[in-house]
């Protein structure tokens, strides 16, 4: 009898391991299984996820390369922009093409024709000096927020691309990109971001003006050097409106 009893004991330790064993396979299993399922879905997610940003990446560079070519005057007014064409010379899909084309219409750069698909703006004197007007009203105002606060190294980085200017290459290009920065920088600090935005728009319309209409006014490296320097000599003394006016001054010349 007692033997009898120990031999069913030992029967239902032998149930109950491999209940255990069974138990805790099938436990690991479906964590495992669970584990790869969410690190498939966490992959599928950064493929995705590279995915979209190689398509923005994309977008950007055509974009850029579309801009810099209009604002060159090499895509001149009226020239006709072939989606299937560009997307061919990048090597690319016409997706991102497509949403460079989108970006550059909203810049006005470009309009986009039914049917016929999509053409380099007309300039239009008129609505240049207006767009110049807007730039000047934008940079006085930020003025007024930034140089009651201006410190010393906010000056230094000023002068330090006015210093460029003047020992960088003579290049329109170069000189074009250097006044841009300058410009920006003060836009920047008013931290309006409204301003960022409207200003950075009007940029590509003013620098194709510049460069397709009014060649007279692409003025001399040193030129240029020396506009500069004065405008920051004169916020280092700190008064408003004489900087503003400056700054107005500066601007509006362009489209006298």
């Amino acid at each position: 009898m007692f033997i009898l009893m120990i031999q069913k004991c030992l029967y239902i330790m032998i149930l109950y391991i491999i209940y255990i064993i069974i138990y805790k396979t099938s436990f690991i299993h479906y964590h495992i299984k669970g584990f790869n399922t969410i690190r498939k879905g966490l992959g599928q997610m950064e493929e995705k996820k590279s995915s979209k940003q190689s398509l923005v990446s994309l977008k950007d560079k055509v974009k850029q390369k579309l801009r810099d070519e209009i604002i060159l005057n090499n895509l001149k007014p009226g020239d006709r922009i072939v989606e299937t064409e560009v997307a061919k010379k990048f090597g690319i899909s016409q997706v991102p093409v497509r949403e460079a084309l989108r970006g550059l219409e909203e810049e006005g750069l470009i309009r986009t024709v039914k049917y016929k698909g999509a053409f380099v703006t007309e300039i239009d004197k008129v609505e240049m000096y207006h767009i110049f007007s807007m730039r000047a009203e934008i940079e006085t105002n930020a003025l007024e927020i930034i140089l009651p606060n201006l410190r010393k190294r906010d000056i230094g980085e000023l002068y330090d691309i006015v210093d460029r200017m003047k020992f960088g290459k003579p290049e329109y290009l170069l000189q074009s990109d250097l006044d841009m920065e300058f410009h920006r920088t003060i836009i920047q600090w008013s931290k309006i971001e409204v301003y960022t935005r409207i200003w950075s728009m009007l940029t590509g319309h003013i620098r194709r003006y510049i460069t397709a209409l009014n060649p007279k006014v692409q003025i001399l490296p040193e030129e240029v050097y020396k506009y500069h320097l004065d405008l920051v000599k004169l916020m280092e003394k700190g008064d408003v409106e004489e900087v503003q006016e400056a700054f107005r001054e500066h601007i509006m010349k362009m489209v006298k």
